[in-house]
């Protein structure tokens, strides 16, 4: 294994020292740069290689293996992309002696799917770039050096993806009173849902192409950020779940996992309302009907905005109109509310403008037990930030910039998002994923050949590595020992 460090300390220190006087000294610190990093690159593909020839190597000489397999093919060459670059992977294939199928042994011990031609963590690089900008994008970061991953297989990485890492319960339940939930939908345009040419067209010649991802968001508290002079302000406990939910059954199932959460973390009988707010579609409203102890709050964004469409034609008169209106709201006078659109109604001389204000009249009246909740009970009033929320978390990938979807990839985008927001690192992810997909995979157990693997295969520390790397004891490599002892330790 120390053949790749032995050629560092020999060729490549003193061509970094080039690179120091050269490129550094001479003032031209971008270019030292990237010479360090494409010695460092070429440095990190050399050991890897090395690394898995020397594991191939232990498993072909093991007892286990002479017992148990024969060497069918001595070196079967694959490429592998990793983040370091490409290296070539060399592997004996090998037949069971008793019956059973060919394997390559080294794949079986280090995880890698005999198919593989991209490495766990280039690919888990590639997610992370594609959940906050595009699989394109993804692909071009997930190594360092100038070979890309295409976006087909981003793609189908993400497709591929199941949203079933476990999360952490908490021994102890928190005690919150008042939880508070704030429910909205973005609006995505499709491609396709499934495969390109199946979106349905409509009456009127129209495809019927869009998709709406749901989103809801989950917190306790609303407080000051704690900076001096400061007037903003963030949400404390919050925790988001997301994704494409269609029908009443799905709709259902998203509610329920909010439920579950709350069981998981809050003291339930401690607990006394969750409020949940949003603009009263039926999907939302329906959440009272799964999370106990809720009461739906129509938020104050899409009242105003009802609100303010039907006042627009009053012109000096508007902010007065609006006022009226906002004031028989705080009286919970739902027929003042009535009689001052009919009013504002009179005045309307278009078609449109009428549809607006009978949309309003038809949106407070349907509304009216969400709205007179803040007044009824001051547990409900407090600020909403749905939309920002949305914009934030799914529209700023998914539908504020021209982009082909497909309804799956709204779904796990959706998901992915969701999971990223909640602290959850992709790479974790990815690596759940591969483990439970290797044990489900599994064909036979190797316990007894990775006990002799890692027995033959131990680094045996200090004095191996001083052996097999001459020189190493000298003042100017100190940085070296402090470096392979140190990783060591």
């Amino acid at each position: 294994m120390y053949n790749s460090i032995i050629e560092f300390i020999e060729k490549d220190t003193t061509k970094i020292e080039k690179f120091i006087k050269e490129s550094l000294l001479s003032g031209n610190m971008m270019r030292f740069e990237e010479e360090l990093l494409d010695t460092v690159l070429e440095f990190g593909r050399s050991l890897y290689q090395e690394i898995l020839e020397s594991i191939e190597q232990t498993i072909r000489n093991s007892e286990f293996r002479k017992q148990s397999y024969h060497v069918k093919h001595k070196e079967d060459r694959r490429t592998l992309l990793t983040r370091f670059g490409n290296i070539e992977v060399k592997r004996a294939y090998y037949a069971p002696k008793h019956g059973g199928k060919r394997i390559y042994l080294l794949d079986k011990y280090v995880g890698m799917d005999p198919n593989d031609k991209v490495s766990q963590a280039a690919l888990a690089q590639a997610l992370k770039e594609a959940v906050e900008t595009s699989y394109r994008k993804g692909g071009e970061e997930a190594c360092l050096t100038e070979d890309v991953v295409t976006k087909q297989t981003v793609k189908k990485l993400i497709h591929g993806l199941e949203m079933e890492m476990p999360e952490e319960i908490p021994q102890k339940k928190k005690q919150i009173k008042h939880l508070h939930i704030q429910a909205d939908e973005d609006h995505v345009a499709l491609q396709f849902y499934e495969e390109k040419g199946d979106l349905q067209i409509s009456e009127n010649g129209r495809k019927s192409n869009t998709v709406m991802p749901k989103l809801i968001l989950l917190y306790e508290d609303i407080v000051e950020d704690g900076k001096s002079g400061s007037r903003r302000y963030r949400l404390t406990g919050k925790h988001y779940f997301g994704g494409v939910y269609e029908g009443v059954g799905a709709n259902e199932d998203l509610w329920l996992q909010v439920q579950q959460y709350i069981y998981d973390n809050y003291d339930t009988e401690y607990l006394e309302k969750v409020y949940i707010a949003g603009d009263g579609a039926p999907w939302i409203v329906s959440g009272c009907q799964v999370l106990e102890k809720s009461k739906f709050v129509l938020d104050k964004f899409h009242l105003w905005k009802y609100i303010s469409a039907a006042t627009s034609h009053l012109l000096d008169s508007t902010e007065d109109a609006r006022e009226l209106i906002y004031a028989a709201i705080r009286e919970k006078d739902l027929e003042e509310v009535q009689r001052l659109l009919r009013k504002c109604g009179a005045s309307a001389v278009t078609s449109g403008k009428q549809k607006e204000i009978e949309a309003c009249r038809k949106y407070i009246q349907n509304n009216w037990l969400g709205i007179i909740v803040r007044y009824d009970d001051a547990g409900a009033d407090w600020g909403c930030s749905a939309e920002g929320q949305i914009s934030h978390v799914l529209s700023a990938r998914e539908s504020s910039r021209p982009m082909g979807w497909s309804k799956i990839g709204v779904h796990k985008m959706t998901q992915l998002r969701v999971f990223t927001r909640n602290g959850g690192n992709v790479i974790d992810l990815l690596e759940y994923q591969h483990k439970k997909e290797q044990m489900q995979k599994r064909i036979e157990k190797q316990d007894e050949l990775v006990r002799e693997v890692k027995r033959n295969h131990r680094i045996s520390g200090e004095e191996i590595i001083r052996k097999e790397i001459p020189g190493l004891e000298r003042a100017s490599m100190t940085w070296m020992r402090g470096l392979i002892y140190g990783y060591g330790a």
